[in-house]
C-alpha cells in the first residue's frame, strides 16, 4: 500500500501522508482521463488520516508594529538571544539587506491582506489615488483595497527604485522569504511557545516550537484578518479586502489573541453587571 511506508518507514506526519496521497490520486485521475491507463483499485481507496487543525499563527498588534519599526543589525553583528529552555545563545546576522526587504514585504501584506503571490506581482499601475486594484492570482477575484498610512509608507520607501515589469516592490522568492521571516522574527524575539499536536506513524505527538520558528509569509494575511476582527471591523467588511467568498471560507484563518479574549469577556461581564 502506498501510504504504509510513508507512515512507518519515513515516519511522516499524517497531514504530509495525506498530501502525498491526494497528489497521487490527482495524477492517476489525470492519467486515466488522458487514456494512459485504466481505472486502478487505488482510485476507490479512501484511507482515514488522523488530522489535527494547526494553530493559526499571526502577529499581535504590538508584534507587528515592532517588526515594522525593527532596524536590522549590520551583517556580522552578534545578537544574544534565548532558546525555548531559556538558555542564552548567539546569532550572527547575515543577509541584512534581504532581511530588511522581507520585513517591509511581510508588513505590507499584513497591512493590506495580500497573499505573497499577489504582493509579488503588484505593479505601480495597480495603485491609484491611494487605492490598490488587483485581480488575485489564486481565486481571480477583483479587489479594491484602500491603502492605510503604513502600507503607503512602505510603497513610498521604494518609489524611486526600478524593478522589472514595473513592479511596485522588490521581489524575494516565497521560499527565501519564508526563511528570512523566521530569521527576522527570531531577532525580534518573538519567542512565545507554540504547541502543535500531530500524528506520526500512528502515534500522537506534541511539538513545541517558538513563534518565530513557525512563521511564514501567509502569517501576514492572517495578521490582517485577526487584527481587523479584533478591532471590531465586521467580517463582511474584512471579506471585501481579503476576497473570501463567505465567513466559512475565512474561518480557518481566524484566531484571536488572549488579550482580545480577555477584553471580550470584560465587555460580557460589564453587560451582566449593569
Amino acid at each position: 500500500m502506498f501510504i504504509v511506508p510513508l507512515r512507518k518507514t519515513k515516519q511522516m506526519e499524517e497531514k504530509t501522508v495525506d498530501k502525498h496521497f491526494k497528489n497521487l490520486r490527482w495524477f492517476l485521475n489525470w492519467a486515466i482521463n488522458k487514456g494512459y491507463c485504466t481505472e486502478l483499485a487505488i482510485q476507490r481507496v479512501k484511507p482515514k488520516f488522523k488530522l489535527v487543525a494547526k494553530p493559526v499563527i499571526f502577529l499581535t498588534k504590538d508584534e507587528l508594529l515592532k517588526l515594522y519599526r525593527f532596524e536590522v543589525p549590520e551583517n556580522g553583528t552578534k545578537v544574544k538571544l534565548r532558546d525555548i529552555n531559556g538558555e542564552e545563545y548567539e546569532k550572527v546576522v547575515s543577509n541584512a539587506g534581504a532581511l530588511a526587504k522581507t520585513r517591509d514585504l511581510f508588513c505590507f501584506c499584513a497591512f493590506t491582506s495580500l497573499r505573497y503571490s499577489d504582493m509579488a506581482k503588484l505593479k505601480r499601475t495597480d495603485i491609484s489615488d491611494g487605492i490598490l486594484n488587483i485581480t488575485t492570482k489564486k481565486t481571480n477575484d477583483r479587489l479594491s483595497i484602500i491603502l492605510n498610512d503604513y502600507a503607503k509608507a512602505i510603497l513610498d520607501k521604494y518609489k524611486d527604485e526600478r524593478y522589472i515589469d514595473n513592479l511596485a516592490l522588490p521581489v524575494i522568492s516565497n521560499q527565501k522569504m519564508n526563511d528570512y521571516i523566521k530569521d527576522i522574527c527570531e531577532l525580534c524575539e518573538f519567542d512565545e511557545p507554540i504547541t502543535r499536536v500531530c500524528f506520526r506513524g500512528g502515534e500522537r505527538e506534541e511539538v513545541l516550537d517558538m513563534k518565530w520558528q513557525v512563521m511564514g509569509t501567509h502569517a501576514a494575511r492572517r495578521t490582517f484578518i485577526c487584527y481587523a476582527l479584533a478591532e471590531g471591523i465586521p467580517p463582511e467588511v474584512v471579506m471585501k479586502f481579503t476576497g473570501h467568498s463567505d465567513y466559512k471560507a475565512m474561518k480557518p484563518y481566524i484566531d484571536v489573541s488572549e488579550d482580545t479574549k480577555q477584553e471580550a469577556m470584560a465587555v460580557f461581564n460589564k453587560g451582566l453587571n449593569k
